[in-house]
């Protein structure tokens, strides 16, 4: 079996400024995430770093090298079932990096005692859901209008949540 050739690790203080340009990155591209760019880069860096050392937020990141490639965060550590948000580098993905980063987080879920975790996801995301439905997501409900844009106009969104005690699918 040949080994990846990107790790996985906690995110850090460290990792804020790479995590916020490869958000940035993604919300170019206009279609995977509820961010929508353009936003305050240094503002959002900020956000990120109190919420990391204030302990809202746990994460983790997936390096290869010394280049930033994925993320995924645990929204808010203090909810019964929290959120999670995910990003990898459009060139990385499809290579096991999402599913390295979910197996980081169901861990944490199961040692921190919560029930399942949960995350949204665009309906038309059909690579992202794939992932999910293999890593023990399923649907709980379609959102209509869930992600209010700038614009004021909504769009859909599907509400997963995969419970903490089921044995791992990867």
């Amino acid at each position: 079996m040949t080994r990846a050739p990107w790790t996985i690790r906690p995110v850090g203080e460290r990792d804020t400024d790479a995590v916020v340009a490869l958000l940035a990155e993604i919300a170019r591209e206009g279609n995977y995430i509820a961010t929508e760019w353009p936003f305050d880069l240094a503002a959002r860096a900020r956000a990120l770093r109190d919420a990391l050392l204030l302990r809202r937020s746990v994460g983790w990141v997936a390096i290869d090298g010394r280049t930033l490639i994925g993320e995924l965060s645990v929204i808010d550590v203090t909810q019964e079932e929290p959120e999670i948000g995910m990003i990898v580098d459009a060139q990385h993905r499809g290579r096991g990096i999402g599913r390295a980063l979910l197996e980081h987080a169901f861990a944490w879920a199961r040692t921190n005692g919560k029930p399942a975790l949960t995350l949204r996801v665009f309906p038309e995301n059909e690579r992202a859901i794939g992932l999910y439905r293999a890593t023990g997501f399923a649907q709980v409900s379609l959102q209509p209008g869930g992600i209010i844009r700038r614009d004021g106009t909504g769009r859909d969104v599907l509400f997963m949540r995969r419970p903490t005690d089921e044995p791992s699918r990867t």
